[in-house]
C-alpha cells in the first residue's frame, strides 16, 4: 500500500470509459483485483487504479496511485510517470478528460 506523501492522481473522464478494455488496447500490464481496483506495470512501475466513480468497466473517474516505484528510478519524476500512464490509458478509450 501506498505512504501518505506517495503521488496520486485522479482523473475524471468526459463519459464512463472500461479502463480494463483501455489496459489492453495499450497493451499495458494489469491484474484484475475487484470490481474497482486493478494493478498495472507501466514503465516498470506498479500502479493501484481505482475507479472511484463508477466501476472499472465503466468508469467516470479513477484515481492512480504509485504501489512502487520502478527499480531504475533515479531522477525521474514519479508526478510525471503517472500523468503520462493516465495520458496513454485516456488516448485508447473513446473519450476525453474533463
Amino acid at each position: 500500500m501506498p505512504s501518505n506523501d506517495e503521488p496520486v492522481q485522479h482523473c475524471t473522464l468526459a463519459e464512463a470509459a472500461d479502463l480494463r478494455t483501455a489496459l489492453e488496447a495499450a497493451a499495458i500490464e494489469y491484474l484484475d483485483v475487484d470490481e474497482y481496483r486493478t494493478i498495472v506495470i507501466y514503465q516498470q512501475a506498479i500502479f493501484m487504479v481505482i475507479a472511484t466513480e463508477g466501476q472499472a468497466m465503466a468508469a467516470w473517474e479513477f484515481d492512480v496511485e504509485l504501489w512502487k516505484e520502478p527499480p531504475d528510478n533515479t531522477t525521474r519524476d514519479l508526478d510525471d510517470l503517472l500523468a503520462g500512464f493516465i495520458d496513454e490509458l485516456v488516448a485508447t478509450t473513446e473519450t476525453t478528460r474533463r
